[in-house]
């Protein structure tokens, strides 16, 4: 088995072939990192050059034209949004920034911060007009931030550049919390993946999501605070265990595992959409 990491948008990635040329998995493997420094360039809100930066800087004053790859990404946050209910909402960026998540000087904000902090929330305040792929804001201080969608994202534009260069077997990873299985290793029914509450499954053409704050949280006073935040009240959601969600596109697995932390009861929409829905208290990773 070839093994190839490299470093993006803020998490490891990793590449899974089956035995072969290992010299084809390094050229493989460059490719991905190139297309996921690229992504991080137009996507990341860390970078002040970057697409959603300027975005964010700009899209209250006029509306700002986008190429098309970041539009169709917006679109689909606006689909998961309705879907959801609102739940899945990439426009929490001010409430992060309030509660410390973006900076890490983490700090419990007041209620009146938060109610204020709130009218800058929410996917409707975020205008697109698809004949030109104008992105618009409708109140200044809006903000979006794609940290709860873009490794799917990432992942899936990973899988496209993998079956454009004829790969039918391969593992592709960001951060051991969002993959997609690529076709099987040879003589196996798929890759093998521990879902969190420990089971095993088989994976093929297919991806798996997991969710939850066990690495980002600060306490304060004894109460833990997550970095996931449910933008119906501002306050991070309740710690729970993390959630697997399985499905054909890896997008839709990374914005519907966040989801479905915030709000449990919205698994019968995940169903709906995708292939399985795990909730359970731990993810030991993938591999063949």
């Amino acid at each position: 088995m070839h093994a190839q990491r490299w470093r993006a948008m803020g998490t490891e990635y990793e590449l899974l072939l089956p035995e072969g040329d290992a010299q084809d998995a390094e050229s493989l493997a460059g490719l991905l990192r190139e297309e996921t420094l690229r992504l991080e360039r137009q996507l990341s809100l860390y970078l002040p050059d970057s697409e959603v930066c300027y975005l964010n800087a700009h899209a209250h004053q006029q509306p700002v034209r986008v190429e098309p790859e970041l539009f169709e990404l917006l679109q689909t946050c606006k689909s998961l949004y309705e879907l959801t209910q609102g739940v899945f909402d990439p426009t929490t960026t001010p409430l992060l920034r309030l509660w410390g998540f973006v900076d890490k000087q983490f700090r419990v904000p007041s209620p009146d911060a938060i109610e204020r902090a709130l009218e800058r929330v929410g996917m409707e305040l975020v205008l697109l007009e698809s004949e030109g792929r104008w992105v618009y804001y409708a109140l200044s201080g809006v903000e979006l931030s794609l940290g709860a969608i873009g490794k799917g994202w990432a992942v899936a534009q990973c899988v496209r550049v993998l079956r454009e260069w004829g790969v039918r077997s391969a593992l592709v990873s960001a951060g051991g919390s969002t993959l997609y299985a690529l076709g099987a290793p040879p003589d196996a029914d798929g890759w093998r993946a521990r879902l969190p509450n420990g089971e095993e499954m088989w994976l093929c053409n297919a991806a798996l999501a997991v969710s939850g704050d066990a690495e980002q949280y600060f306490e304060a006073d004894g109460v833990r605070y997550g970095h996931i935040i449910d933008p119906r009240t501002g306050y991070p959601a309740p710690t729970r265990p993390p959630v697997a969600v399985v499905a054909d596109d890896p997008t839709l697995c990374d914005a519907l595992s966040t989801a479905l932390y915030i709000e449990p009861s919205l698994a019968s929409i995940a169903r709906t959409r995708c292939k399985s829905v795990s909730v359970s208290t731990a993810i030991e990773g993938c591999s063949k």
